[in-house]
């Protein structure tokens, strides 16, 4: 059979699996199962094609599909207008949000499963001692798409080769716990296997990679099925991962600006581009040059109520599609810089786009709430190349979220108040630092004061809660993800700890939130899979099965 090149042949399995029709690309060369996937240079292709699918996600409108399914749920934004279906949580199988993460997550995770049937057959390494780390690389891959799978649809199939018959891929729902220890496996073999780093090649998952998001997985699980012995599984691998050779920096902005990518806070990046406007990682299957579009979908647009404007370049490179929170803007503590860097205000400095260049300052009539998102996007550039794409890296792991990770794992998993503190001030530390670089000035003694050691362990976990919050706002969908662990852990108690965007919202909300449906293309397809995704089952909670909230049946 023939097949093209790597990221293109990867896909081919996919489109058994999920029965919908791979967009075509140009293709890059007519190569053979005999002749490819042999040498280690093969392989050094081939294992980017997991990778570069990840940019599926983010790529101009399917962008969409990943923001407005999955960070939209959330208090810290909302959708530009009232009642959007995923903001207010009326979630149905039907959704084509869901369905495309869904579609996009399989898709990685058979790329990766090519990699991982092809490599035994590889008989042309110069050195085979070799094979381990691209084995590890393609298991790292499949690992970050299952857990994606994992905390949001819960017990989904498991797929673990190429499917050579339609038959083939007819799964079912996987077993309670089978599919996280499937991800356990995988990324304990890839943080043993990965090299610390490439040298001056970056974007490829390291061992220390491998070891943070372990680490996530297995707090996730102390949290999720109540497992309290994962906490220390927790702290022995975000431990180790936070003992790599990275640092963080002083400014907190240099983790969102596309001159200072792949810094020393940096584990892991979405790689827009690459030298001269080549991805690092190859291109998207959608037909068009690699980048993000997250600053076209967040930068203001127009606001249509009473006294509404107009930002420069609305619609046209910038979307508008999202509003922050009176919940999030009034979370930061005063004199913290991480707002600036997070959030546009009234008369901020917003774009040099006025007559001659001249700045143009932020007008809050460009927003239902009076703020957008500034991530990513401070200041924002009207001239962004290619196709309004973005070439900034989207940051997926950096070592602040390892360090509070590993401040919850030791206050849950050892009531340690005084080094969760310790990992918690490391953080705010480096906020007062940005202070001093933003300002020109110190601090003031009182702002972003360590978090004392004197308290209580739940005292501590709401300052730890607070702090997660506005360090890693708008990124990765992380506040939904921490809202739901936090829910099972009976930590908090959704909806009423928290204040939506919108209050339909608060309203709307049910326990089957908690994960989404499977997407009804995918039930038509395949009979084995259950539509209704049962809940309450999954953390212990019922007697029965039946007993559980799950989706109405369309």
């Amino acid at each position: 059979m023939k097949r093209t090149a790597p990221v293109i042949a990867a896909s081919l399995g996919v489109a058994l699996v999920l029965g919908c029709n791979i967009l075509d690309t140009e293709p890059l060369g007519t190569l053979t199962d005999q002749t490819f996937y042999q040498t280690e240079k093969d392989f050094d292709a081939a294992t980017l094609a997991p990778y570069s699918t990840m940019l599926n996600l983010t790529y101009d409108q399917n962008g969409m599909g990943w923001w407005d399914g999955f960070l939209l749920p959330d208090d810290n934004v909302q959708y530009r207008d009232p009642n959007r279906a995923n903001d207010v949580f009326n979630w149905s199988a039907t959704n084509v949000d869901f369905a495309w993460v869904w579609a996009t997550a399989y898709k990685g995770v058979m790329r990766a499963n090519v990699v991982l049937d092809q490599l035994p057959k590889a008989t042309k390494f110069a050195d085979p001692t070799k094979k381990p780390r691209y084995e590890a690389e393609a298991k790292f891959m499949r690992a970050w798409w299952y857990f994606l799978l994992a905390r949001n649809w819960g017990e989904v199939p498991i797929v673990t080769s190429v499917p050579t018959a339609v038959e083939a891929t007819m799964v079912g729902n996987s077993q309670p716990g089978e599919v996280w220890d499937l991800i356990e496996s995988d990324l304990g073999f890839a943080s043993q296997n990965l090299p610390p780093n490439y040298g001056s090649e970056k974007g490829r998952a390291t061992s220390f990679t491998a070891l943070a998001l372990l680490g996530k997985v297995e707090l996730y699980r102390a949290q999720w099925f109540n497992q309290p012995a994962k906490y220390q599984e927790a702290i022995a691998d975000l431990t180790a991962a936070a003992a790599g050779p990275f640092s963080l920096v002083p400014d907190y902005g240099d983790n969102f600006r596309e001159q200072t990518e792949n810094n020393s806070e940096s584990l892991f990046e979405v790689q827009a581009t690459a030298g001269d406007n080549i991805n690092a990682w190859g291109v998207t299957d959608l037909g068009g040059a690699a980048g993000q579009a997250w600053t076209i979908y967040v930068s203001p647009s127009c606001y249509y109520g009473t006294g509404g404007g107009c930002a420069p370049k609305a619609w046209g490179q910038g979307y508008g599609q999202i509003d922050i929170t009176a919940s999030l803007n009034s979370a930061f503590e005063v004199g913290d810089p991480r707002r600036y860097y997070t959030i546009y205000s009234q008369s901020e400095p917003y774009c040099a786009c006025g007559a001659s260049n001249a700045m143009v300052a932020y007008d809050s009539t460009w927003s239902r709430t009076g703020h957008t998102p500034a991530k990513y996007d401070r200041p924002f550039d009207p001239n962004r190349f290619p196709n309004n794409l973005s070439t900034n890296n989207l940051r997926l792991i950096r070592l602040a979220d390892v360090l509070l990770l590993l401040a919850e794992a030791k206050l849950l998993g050892n009531g340690d108040v005084a080094a969760a503190a310790a990992l918690i001030n490391q953080v705010r530390a480096r906020a007062r630092q940005t202070y001093t670089i933003l300002n020109g000035t110190a601090p003031p003694p009182t702002v972003l004061a360590d978090v004392p050691t004197g308290v209580t362990s739940d005292s501590l976990m709401t300052l730890l809660m607070h702090e997660r919050r506005v360090e890693l706002a708008l990124e990765d969908a992380y506040r939904y993800d921490d809202l739901v662990r936090w829910h099972r852990a009976g930590l908090i108690t959704l909806p009423n700890d928290v204040a939506f965007g919108f209050p339909e919202s608060n309203t709307n909300w049910q326990p089957r939130n908690l994960l989404k449906p499977v997407p009804q293309r995918e039930l038509d397809v395949n009979p084995n899979l259950k539509h209704t995704v049962i809940l309450a089952a999954l953390s212990g909670t019922c007697r029965k099965r039946d007993d559980c909230d799950r989706y109405p049946e369309p």
